[in-house]
């Protein structure tokens, strides 16, 4: 079976790359591609709880990655992305059993995918 990652680099808002990647993610899912997910850079933002972007005009991202948790693609993020912009373990939304990868787990998830999508 192939494996595929999918990595978040943009923040939730301002673009459509975050969901435009859950999309990408549900899809390969769909075509029995194993799928994980990695948040790194302004992608950690999406994984922040109690997201209320209405005033902003938009929706919580938190729906759909909740609905990527559901179809078991695990949820990775990088441990000094989330570091480097002050996020704490316990800012991130608990229904998504995020797992904090170090930059060597990172590198050993990326080293054993067939490809990977970054967006």
């Amino acid at each position: 079976m192939e494996k595929v990652i999918v990595i978040f680099r943009k923040g939730p808002y301002g673009q459509i790359n975050s969901l435009e990647g859950i999309r990408v993610a549900q899809g390969l899912l769909v075509l029995d591609v194993e799928t994980d997910a990695i948040f790194i850079d302004d992608g950690v933002f999406n994984l922040i709880k109690n997201q209320k972007p209405d005033g902003i005009g938009h929706h919580s991202v938190i729906g759909a990655l909740e609905s990527m948790h559901r179809y078991d693609i695990p949820i990775f993020a990088c441990e000094s992305s989330l570091k480097q912009r002050g996020i704490k373990p316990e800012d991130l939304d608990s229904g998504l059993e995020v797992k904090i990868i170090s930059i060597q787990e990172l590198s050993d998830l990326l080293l054993l995918a067939d490809a990977t999508i970054a967006l």
